[in-house]
């Protein structure tokens, strides 16, 4: 998967199923004010998107569980060592 810059006018979903088994995947969404040759500021959606097959969005949700497993790992490991030291 190659992710490319995008745009939009309105909100994207970060995961959207498309026709053909396919998938959009879209990562660092964020809103952006910009003025247009009127001279109106307007609201413009900008991120990265990439089309995914079947197997890839299976290999990618993979990877997300195991990410956020992690982190929680972390964070209860953290929150261990936090009671244990009587700061919580």
């Amino acid at each position: 998967m190659q992710y490319k810059q995008s745009e939009s006018r309105i909100c994207p979903k970060a995961i959207e199923a498309i026709s053909d088994k396919r998938y959009l995947l879209r990562k660092n969404i964020r809103e952006e004010e910009r003025t247009n040759p009127d001279g109106e500021t307007i609201k413009v959606w900008v991120y990265e998107e990439a089309v995914a097959t079947e197997a890839e969005f299976a290999a990618w949700q993979a990877v997300q569980s195991a990410e956020q497993l992690r982190e929680a790992e972390i964070v209860d490991e953290y929150t261990l060592k936090l009671i244990e030291e009587g700061v919580l």
